[in-house]
């Protein structure tokens, strides 16, 4: 084979590696960016939404960043209004987070619901695995102010997608990084 056709072959992943780290970012976006169904001040301790869709969502935590949070002093419950049935909520594995400059937060769980109104609890228990909250006791922190506390429901997608969006991030950059590396040395790959 021609090395300039072999080099301008080996170059051509660079687009196509940059396109498929382009989708797998926004694939794993929006897993975090999802409609706010309810935003609830932690002392409400109770709320109402409505869900128009059937799928996946998810809880967050949102507050003021390096400050301590209520999380281990609650555990939420979500109960659909008209038959009083509750949504087995399951937590988040891969815990995504957002920060801003001055707030940030947290996915705490993920639940899947059918279309419906429902209410969420913030009841008594945790929201945290024993060894977070034992570890969240030793980090010296200011405590926070709850009037700038809420749980945030939210519009998700199955933790599956974000992992296998993380896997066409790792992808993408693979086949950019190998199509510029290869690409540069194909005059020495042929010899």
């Amino acid at each position: 084979m021609n090395p300039l056709y072999l080099k301008i072959l080996l170059f051509c992943l660079v687009p196509i590696g940059l396109f498929i780290l382009f989708k797998g970012i926004k694939l794993l976006m929006n897993g975090f960016n999802g409609k706010v169904l309810l935003e609830l001040p932690y002392n409400n301790r109770a709320g109402l939404f409505t869900i128009s869709k059937s799928g996946t969502y998810s809880i967050w935590q949102k507050g003021p960043l390096f400050k301590k949070t209520p999380v281990a002093k609650f555990k939420p419950q979500i109960r659909n209004t008209a038959n009083h049935q509750a949504i087995k909520l399951h937590y988040s594995i891969l815990s995504p987070r957002v920060n801003g400059f001055s707030d940030g937060r947290m996915q705490l769980f993920t639940f899947k619901a059918d279309t419906g109104n429902y209410e969420l609890i913030l009841g008594a228990g945790t929201s945290v695995f024993s060894f977070q909250d034992i570890l969240a006791k030793a980090i010296p922190l200011a405590d926070i102010d709850l009037e700038h506390y809420f749980i945030q429901v939210r519009e998700s997608q199955s933790e599956l997608v974000n992992l296998l969006s993380i896997l066409i991030i790792l992808l993408g950059v693979g086949c950019t990084v190998a199509g510029f590396v290869l690409g540069s040395l194909a005059d020495t790959l042929i010899l």
